[in-house]
């Protein structure tokens, strides 16, 4: 892999957190030999840590050109009142669910960036994501539908046969309210293979996270929160910096004692190389050492460095997913994040199946079996016929086993 720009290390210096003396000094060190701030300003974008970007370089007295100064401020200003609506909404759509009695649990979101950061206005913030029940999620869609909220991934409509074939094969839905484009991901199982997080889902246990503007967002508490960025970022292989330096911020009040115990219950949850990975890419881009009580089992050259080494790939590539052969890689490497026969086969069993199909012929559970035999039929079926294909969005139409973000 070649060197890593003087642009992205400053960039990852000014992620880091908190913004203490060690910090200010990193960031003084690389932005002395930045030249091409436009092209730091695209990384910021490139990796939706604008907000982070302005903080540190304000912090540190950096002054960059005038133009990527507006810039970046600009950029600041747009994520803090972002978040603010996003803020709003959530604890609306909270409130919503529990007066419909359907149990919720937010995912990353404003309840993330007040763990990590102490206030939501810094960290930038997409959509909403929202956890319930698989049980629960056919009801909890049409919920979202009467709060003003319409499909957007994997489909733009879908009938009854179809939702019912997308809660069993798929792990969310994203939709858009009409009015503003605000959106929501409704999960209703946080990673395809269950043999990564197992036991962590709707009815784990949480937490209730007061915001800094007032009200509380109910998020998984904190053993199960670390296991699930720690796969989440994984299975999108860390392409944007803003996951793990909001997992580096989440992590940074915590002793060595606390970050082991919470790496040994992901690793007893099956997600032992996700966080293994999570941890060293922490410490190579971040600066935050290693847990002495861990170090042992992750440095060296072991699957977690190889691991580390492929993400840092992924956050360097200028466009995440580009050609076809980055996409082949990427559903390989899906393979290594985690352990034993039960794991590979699942996997295999993944790869060979797709969301899509089974939204474009929704099949009783019996026949199951033959979404493997028909993927190549469906597939060439959906690229003969334009309106079959255009039932669904073009993320719907891509193999989600990386999942979406």
């Amino acid at each position: 892999m070649a060197p890593l720009s003087r642009e992205f290390m400053l960039l990852a210096a000014c992620c880091r957190w908190p913004g203490d003396e060690a910090a200010i000094d990193a960031i003084d060190a690389h932005a002395a030999a930045v030249s091409d701030w436009i092209s730091l300003l695209r990384l910021a974008q490139r990796h939706r840590v604008a907000g982070l970007v302005h903080n540190a370089l304000s912090s540190a007295a950096i002054a960059p050109p005038p133009r990527i100064a507006e810039a970046l401020a600009s950029q600041a200003r747009h994520i803090a009142r972002r978040s603010l609506a996003l803020a709003a909404e959530t604890i609306r759509l909270q409130r919503v669910f529990e007066a419909a009695k359907i149990p919720v649990t937010s995912l990353k979101g404003v309840a993330l960036a007040q763990l990590a950061y102490g206030s939501f206005t810094l960290k930038h913030g997409h959509d909403i994501d929202l956890l319930v029940a698989p049980e629960r999620a056919t009801e909890a869609l049409q919920l979202l539908e009467r709060e003003g909220y319409a499909l957007r991934r994997p489909a733009l409509s879908l009938n009854t046969a179809q939702r019912r074939a997308l809660v069993r094969f798929a792990r969310d839905v994203e939709l858009a309210r009409r009015s503003d484009g605000l959106a929501v991901e409704l999960h209703w199982r946080l990673s395809y293979n269950p043999l990564l997080l197992k036991g962590i889902d709707a009815t784990a246990p949480t937490q209730d996270v007061p915001l800094s503007s007032g009200g509380r967002v109910r998020t998984l508490a904190a053993e199960q929160l670390f296991a699930y960025l720690c796969v989440h970022g994984a299975e999108h292989f860390w392409f944007r910096l803003k996951w793990l330096a909001d997992l580096n911020a989440l992590l940074s009040a915590r002793s060595d004692a606390e970050i082991e115990r919470l790496y040994r219950f992901a690793a007893a949850k099956g997600a032992a190389l996700c966080a293994g990975q999570a941890l060293l890419l922490r410490r190579q881009l971040l600066g935050a050492e290693l847990p002495a009580g861990i170090a042992a089992d992750l440095q060296g050259s072991g699957r977690p460095a190889a691991l580390a080494a492929a993400a840092l790939t992924a956050l360097t590539a200028s466009v995440p997913h580009a050609d076809p052969v980055s996409v082949m890689r990427e559903a390989v490497a899906l393979f290594a994040l985690g352990q034993g026969p039960a794991f590979y086969v699942r996997q295999c069993l993944l790869a060979c199946f797709s969301v899509g199909d089974a939204i474009l012929l929704p099949l009783p559970p019996a026949l199951d079996f033959l979404y493997p035999i028909l993927r190549l039929p469906l597939w060439l079926w959906r690229r003969a016929s334009r309106p079959a294909a255009g039932k669904l969005t073009p993320a719907g139409r891509r193999a989600d086993s990386a999942g979406h973000d």
